[in-house]
């Protein structure tokens, strides 16, 4: 019956041929904002913009049609504007409905910018944003936004730093993503973000994003690598499993004088497959205790990754202070099967 009644709606559309040369315009006009390049790049501009062509058709038969329009409005929005992004926890999240639509709104300069989602998996944060109003860039360059969350906390991982935006219609839609910068994770909370400069212009857009986690679960682990000749030490804590996501909590111990040492992760599945982490060395603590510097940190990865695999092997490495960070010390592997953690 429903196929039925789609293909009655379907041939009775008047399909308005003037409006449908006006998109065919507007999908030029926002492809072109798009630099092309060659080869497969120039490819993916192309269909890009026959990709933003269509939906604009579809938009105007959407308008003809209720029963269409009811469809169409059964998919979240947010869903469509996690597509846009290269942010696989978002997407995810937003098909399963878990992120949180807001209407959050700063304006500066003549210049709007409203948050307009958020989510909240296991370590992980992100929002999406929309900018409108007199949006200047240099030519020919992607508009950009310079932003610090935490008051640009110098503690914090990466507290300062830029956005590139998306054109849409009537103005931009860009996406943030950052880890949450403390060990312990409180259930409700808000972060701190403002944009110093959108475009050309600089000004002060200031929010206080609001946030619930999601569900997640806590794996103890408290399994450690060492390396005797070089006295240091990592130990894989915790594993945090979200939605989406998947985060590694590790304490690394190192001589006092080595304060520069970096601590990065890989990670591989039940079939030797690297899993990928997207967020690395993300120092959470660092403090001097018996004459050690001890840091507390935390790698991200972009899905949930029980399903994938029954165990999965850490492989430990560290850039030592002074020496090449292309060549680092390797420590023995940490096995973890998950299904036995706890």
């Amino acid at each position: 019956m429903k196929e039925k009644l789609f293909n009655e709606k379907y041939n009775d559309i008047n399909v308005p041929e003037d409006d449908v040369r006006q998109a065919i315009k507007m999908g030029v006009r926002i492809g072109s904002t798009h630099r092309s390049g060659e080869g497969r790049k120039g490819y993916l501009n192309i269909k890009w913009f026959l990709s933003a062509t269509a939906f604009i058709i579809i938009m105007f038969a959407t308008f003809a049609v209720p029963s269409v329009s009811h469809v169409m409005a059964q998919v979240p929005v947010v869903g469509h504007l996690y597509s846009t992004f290269n942010d696989s926890i978002g997407r995810n999240l937003a098909s399963q409905n878990l992120v949180t639509e807001l209407e959050e709104t700063a304006t500066a300069k003549d210049i709007k910018v409203r948050i307009t989602s958020a989510y909240y998996d296991g370590a992980v944060m992100g929002v999406t944003v929309e900018v409108k109003g007199d949006v200047q860039s240099d030519d020919g360059a992607r508009v950009s936004g310079f932003y610090e969350i935490y008051q640009g906390d110098e503690s914090v991982s990466d507290s300062r730093e830029i956005v590139y935006f998306t054109p849409i219609e009537d103005g931009y839609t860009g996406q943030i993503q950052i880890p949450y910068p403390y060990e312990s994770m409180p259930e409700h909370t808000t972060f701190p973000l403002e944009f110093l400069r959108i475009g050309k212009q600089e000004g002060e857009w200031s929010f206080d994003v609001p946030v619930k986690q999601l569900p997640y679960n806590v794996l103890s682990v408290n399994k450690e690598s060492e390396d005797t000749a070089a006295s240091i030490r990592v130990q894989v804590d915790s594993i945090i499993e979200g939605k989406a996501s998947t985060a590694i909590n590790y304490t690394a111990s190192f001589p006092s004088s080595e304060v520069h040492n970096q601590v990065r992760l890989e990670a591989y599945d039940d079939r030797g497959r690297e899993i990928t982490i997207s967020m690395d060395g993300i120092d959470l603590e660092t403090k001097k205790e018996n004459g050690r510097l001890v840091v507390k940190g935390r790698s991200i990865i972009p899905e949930e990754i029980r399903e994938r695999t029954s165990y999965i092997e850490i492989y430990p490495k560290v850039a030592l202070t002074g020496k090449d960070p292309n060549d680092p010390l390797e420590l023995d592997p940490i096995k973890m099967d998950i299904n036995s953690l706890n």
